[in-house]
């Protein structure tokens, strides 16, 4: 793995207010990320993934209780920046964004050039509407859409087209991190795996850093170098793509990969029975413990994050307790 790191992200929490008590929703998160590298952050829905993408960038509600820790890009801890000095020299111009249901973030009465442009128009006063045309000409070109789309409205376009549209727009400025949040769920299949192959071009062409927000494993397997997932507002295990996809450590990765059909071979699907907990009060100790089928009495304590052999990490009782584990 590259010692590059772009980013890193420190005992991350973010909580949220309301009338039961605060959601813990993600809670003392902590990773690295190489330059060049995809990390998909998988789990299932409510577990804070899309929590953490925001936190990241600091996309946040009013009813903020908890936001601390840090969150180094480049080496600079971003946390420390004002709001304005965020919004000036971070979002758009070395982080940005596709958001979950991006077909819809699109203003239906603005054309998709104008759209596309702001973002150079706002972050560079030197930038020209010529030339703001003309990088978002090459942007088009590289998501694979018709220039004349270019002045259409985004209800002229497809679904597949308009997320592609919103892909080209969260690239124009050239950030050094874009963040997918379920870029391809409201898509049918077809049309997901070529936004897949659009991607994975553009991770090829421009060396772009992505995260991948999804709870589909197989769809996080067509671009991720890495393996985030969360559970109930914690990050239980995060190793290498490869890796994870024949040898996943925690009972809970375990469970989602034996959920996942596959072309191969005929296996019994399985699935994981119970709920989540509920964020507002989490159970003490092991997260997952209620679920689990491994659990023992050391669960009711909360486990550590431990390295193992590979430099996956994984946060569970069954690893803590094995000969030659250590803390992260």
């Amino acid at each position: 793995m590259s010692n590059d790191i772009l980013l890193e992200v420190r005992n991350l929490r973010l909580h949220f207010k309301t009338k039961k008590g605060p959601v813990q929703a993600v809670d003392d998160v902590s990773f690295q990320l190489p330059a060049g590298r995809t990390l998909a952050v998988v789990g299932e829905s409510g577990c804070g993934k899309t929590s953490l993408a925001k936190a990241i960038l600091r996309l946040l509600p009013r009813n903020i209780q908890t936001y601390t820790g840090e969150v180094i890009l480049d080496g600079v801890d971003i946390m420390k920046f004002s709001d304005e000095q965020f919004r000036r020299e971070i979002r758009w111009g070395k982080m940005a964004m596709v958001p979950q249901a991006a077909m819809n973030s699109l203003n239906p009465v603005i054309r998709i050039e104008d759209q596309i442009t702001e973002p150079l128009l706002l972050h560079n006063r030197e930038m020209t509407k010529k030339k703001a045309v003309a990088q978002a000409t090459e942007m088009f070109k590289i998501v694979g859409m018709p220039l004349d789309f270019l002045r259409r409205y985004p209800f002229e376009l497809s679904g597949g087209m308009r997320q592609r549209a919103t892909i080209a727009m969260s690239l124009v400025t050239n950030p050094k991190l874009v963040i997918l949040d379920e870029p391809s769920s409201a898509l049918d299949l077809l049309t997901q795996a070529n936004l897949m192959n659009v991607l994975k071009k553009i991770k090829h062409d421009l060396g772009t850093t992505f995260i991948l927000i999804t709870h589909d494993i197989g769809t996080a397997s067509e671009l991720a170098d890495e393996i985030a997932v969360m559970y109930a507002g914690e990050l239980v295990e995060h190793c290498d793509a490869n890796y994870f996809y024949t040898n996943a450590h925690h009972p809970y990765s375990r469970k989602l990969m034996a959920s996942v059909p596959t072309l191969r071979e005929d296996k019994d699907l399985q699935f994981i029975p119970g709920q989540p907990p509920s964020l507002v009060n989490p159970p003490e100790g092991c997260r997952f413990a209620e679920r689990c089928e491994h659990r023992f009495a050391k669960c009711s304590e909360q486990p550590a994050l431990v390295e193992l052999e590979h430099g996956d990490r994984v946060q569970c009782w069954l690893y803590n307790e094995m000969g030659g584990a250590k803390h992260a």
